[in-house]
């Protein structure tokens, strides 16, 4: 009688130690289903490459990996070879996802457009593209072809005087002295008829640098109040 009661209760705890065991094995098996089915939803959706759609990724991951982590090694053979594959392609996703915001973020610091500096481009349209770098040389000019470098310098100056700013007047400035040392340098080689209309086109600049410099110095002032 003892030894039968030893029996059944020896069996009720085999049967209450596999019921457990059966228990765990599946819980296994869904926390590895769940990590699986969410790596595979992951690669359908259209990739968003930011860095909090990544993170949001990521920590539904991580949540999943460490509940599944916790019950692998229960896991039949085969299983476990389908939870190590779903960790694997997870990781290839994780790495494209890192490359793109690696490639977003440098994008983001190229600068696409660069506007011209200001001065080069008041160089162009008073002397010609190109003539006047920022060296300052002027000599492109000589005795011969002064007279069209004034000339055409005071009509530029004429056709834009309405939209210089302060700053292109002080650059006209710096240009027109150069270009008036320039005159001194090759003087002897000037005819005095020439001399005479570049004496008169020093007039008509000085005439319109007087009315609308200071306009400009005016403008800018009323505009930085608003």
């Amino acid at each position: 009688m003892r030894t039968t009661q030893l029996m059944i209760t020896a069996a009720i705890m085999m049967t209450g130690f596999m019921a457990c065991n059966n228990t765990a094995k599946d819980a296994a098996n869904q926390d590895a289903a769940l990590l699986s089915q969410y790596v595979d939803s992951i690669e359908k959706l259209p990739p968003v490459y930011t860095l909090e759609n990544w993170t949001a990724i990521d920590n539904g991951y991580q949540e999943r990996a460490l509940t599944a982590e916790k019950t692998i090694a229960t896991l039949e053979e085969a299983d476990q070879a389908k939870a190590e594959e779903s960790k694997r392609k997870y990781a290839a996703l994780k790495a494209n996802y890192q490359t793109k915001l690696q490639e977003k973020e440098a994008a983001a610091k190229i600068v696409v457009t660069t506007a011209p500096d200001y001065r080069q481009v008041l160089r162009n349209r008073l002397f010609g593209e190109g003539k006047i770098g920022a060296d300052m040389k002027f000599g492109f000019v000589n005795g011969k072809n002064i007279l069209g470098v004034y000339r055409n310098f005071v009509n530029a100056v004429a056709d834009n005087k309405d939209n210089y700013t302060r700053e292109d007047w002080d650059e006209i400035k710096v240009l027109y002295e150069a270009l008036d040392t320039r005159k001194n340098a090759v003087e002897k080689d000037l005819a005095s008829s020439d001399n005479i209309k570049i004496a008169g086109q020093k007039v008509r600049f000085a005439s319109i640098k007087a009315t609308n410099r200071g306009g400009a110095k005016i403008n800018e002032n009323e505009e930085s109040k608003n």
